[in-house]
């Protein structure tokens, strides 16, 4: 897995794809060697966006995958799946943006912190949407997307 990250040259708010990753997931006390198994083995289909909501996405945000927390985002799921990062890129250009595409609240944040905050909850909370369960809870303490989401917002989390 960091293998994969090793060209990546990222840094938000001073850190690589693979030191959040590292930190947030690998160290984490509360991430399990069963939750990095399984989330080895989740697929494109599994995380992909659906093509009416893409549209959305890009209708709202046109250079969404341009942006650096996008490829900061899509390079910690393709590290710890093994989903090429193009692939990844063109099926979810929601990864790294801040709200979801189906609320009113969809943006870049402006921010590095709000945006590594993002990579991080896009991050759990697409693998808890794959079937990984207890990523959220494990790094931000609850697992509802929304609250999770929140506690992210706020600053908070268990890393």
């Amino acid at each position: 897995m960091r293998q994969r990250l090793s060209d990546v040259n990222i840094t938000i708010k001073g850190d690589t794809p693979q030191s959040l990753f590292d930190r947030a997931i690998l160290d984490n006390k509360h991430v399990t060697n069963e939750q990095i198994l399984e989330m080895s083995r989740v697929t494109l289909p599994q995380l992909a966006t659906d093509p009416a909501t893409r549209a959305k996405v890009l209708e709202r945000v046109p250079n969404a995958r341009e942006l650096p927390v996008h490829h900061f985002t899509v390079a910690m799921l393709s590290a710890v799946t093994g989903i090429d990062r193009a692939a990844l890129s063109e099926a979810c250009p929601d990864l790294g943006l801040t709200g979801a595409p189906n609320t009113p609240l969809l943006y870049a944040a402006k921010t590095e912190r709000m945006q590594r905050s993002t990579a991080l909850h896009d991050f759990t909370d697409y693998m808890r949407g794959a079937g990984v369960k207890g990523m959220n809870k494990a790094v931000w303490g609850v697992e509802n997307r929304i609250l999770s989401a929140a506690v992210s917002a706020l600053g908070g989390g268990r890393y």
